[in-house]
């Protein structure tokens, strides 16, 4: 195996999932332990233990490629700031200045190591976040904590309906629970004929290249088992109770329903 799929802190195979090798390249248990916090990544993009602040990876490049870094000139003679003072580099997500030349100061880090960001970017310069609010945390009116703002409306629509439902009801797929699947909504038993539904809100549009990869995954997966389906996006959540109304009261058993407008 090529050095790019060993773990560059243990050297075993790099974890593999839906056909694509992590990134970092790390192993299944130290992807584990990096999820976990057992593990950090420090600023200047190596592996360490938190509490002691050892360094597992000391001989490896580190986890990211830093940017190009252009060190801030002196002061010329007339003491006026050069072209080279206004060049440092910044946090993109809140623009506090970082150390080494590091994308994320290491608040924000935390806040969104374990997310997959969207970003806006204007005149090579200027960097907006557009899915913050994505995989945040946002309480429904039955208590249900869920990861974005049109998975509440859906949650409270299904509340306020009275109709019974789970959050992210693991399916397993294999014995592997890393590769279980989380449709966003289980409706038991629904309209009391026997059959149970699931409700899959796709939250991105085509554009996202491995969104788009990981809805077909799930999109066949869900189509080799036979499930229920029904999909909702985020045009849906314009007027959530008329679309949910619509779709929840006009679909078909064991398929996937409205997936194609998506």
């Amino acid at each position: 195996m090529s050095e790019e799929l060993k773990c560059p802190i243990c050297g075993q195979p790099t974890r593999v999932y839906m056909g694509n090798a992590r990134r970092d390249r790390l192993c299944a248990k130290h992807a584990d332990e990096l999820k976990s916090g057992r593990i950090v990544i420090n600023e200047d993009g190596l592996y360490v233990e938190p509490k002691t602040g050892t360094v597992l990876n000391p001989k490896s490049k580190p986890t990211y490629q830093k940017p190009h870094y252009v060190k801030p000139e002196a002061e010329n003679q007339s003491g006026e700031e050069t072209a080279a003072d206004a060049v440092v580099v910044k946090c993109i997500a809140c623009g506090k200045e970082t150390k080494n030349g590091n994308l994320f100061c290491i608040s924000c880090y935390l806040k969104y190591k374990d997310k997959q960001l969207l970003v806006k970017v204007t005149k090579c310069k200027e960097i907006e976040i557009m899915d913050e609010s994505y995989e945040g945390v946002y309480k429904c009116k039955d208590g249900h904590i869920v990861k974005s703002k049109s998975e509440r409306e859906i949650d409270n629509y299904l509340f306020d309906h009275g109709i019974p439902h789970a959050y992210e009801k693991a399916i397993s797929i294999d014995a592997d629970r890393e590769h279980d699947l989380h449709p966003d909504f289980y409706l038991p038993n629904y309209l009391n004929n026997g059959k149970d539904v699931y409700i899959e809100h796709w939250g991105f549009n085509s554009n996202n290249r491995n969104y788009t990869k990981s809805k077909k995954y799930k999109i066949d997966i869900y189509k080799e088992k036979g499930l229920t389906i029904i999909s909702t996006n985020e045009k849906d959540m314009n007027d959530p109770e008329a679309s949910l109304d619509r779709k929840l009261n006009h679909f078909k058993y064991d398929t996937i329903n409205f997936a194609e407008e998506e």
